[in-house]
């Protein structure tokens, strides 16, 4: 019997070396966390005003700003990032990209909170890839925002 129960466990520890990692065939993957997009190795500092904020009078100010911006989230100072909106919860951690729900939004990763709205983005578009990476960058080298840089007010305009 000692035999059957060795013979069985060099099996098992055979088969998990042996087998692909995931979930089998037939189950969710729901335990399966995707790989995380992390900043790019190598990359040097951030330059807020030349690289950062010109994504965010692009494709975030139009609507995150001026007198009633939606959500009452504003993206027109530090503060205003780091303070939330309605939820209350700050839109990005500084050193932490990864805890930081504005990363999670323009990357696309919450589908029903993706910004910005699809609908929306003929005047505003989306951030690419390298420029997601380029927001994670600065957020994990801590969000410096320079004293005196403003963001350039919207454009006034019928919206179509």
């Amino acid at each position: 019997s000692w035999i059957s129960a060795a013979s069985t466990s060099w099996a098992v520890l055979a088969l998990t070396y042996a087998a692909p990692l995931g979930a089998a065939p037939d189950q969710p993957a729901a335990a399966q966390r995707p790989p995380a997009d992390r900043t790019p190795r190598g990359e040097g500092k951030v330059d807020f005003a030349r690289q950062i904020k010109p994504l965010l009078e692009r494709s975030c100010r139009g609507c995150h700003g001026g007198e009633t911006p939606r959500g009452l989230f504003r993206v027109d100072s530090r503060e205003a990032i780091l303070k939330g909106g309605a939820s209350g919860e700050a839109a990005i951690v500084p050193g932490h990209s990864e805890e930081s729900p504005l990363v999670e939004y323009v990357s696309g990763k919450v589908a029903e909170a993706e910004m910005p709205p699809r609908a929306r983005r003929e005047r505003f578009p989306a951030l690419r890839a390298d420029e997601v990476a380029r927001l994670r960058a600065w957020i994990d080298q801590g969000a410096e925002w320079p004293k005196g840089v403003l963001l350039a007010s919207p454009k006034v305009g019928r919206t179509k």
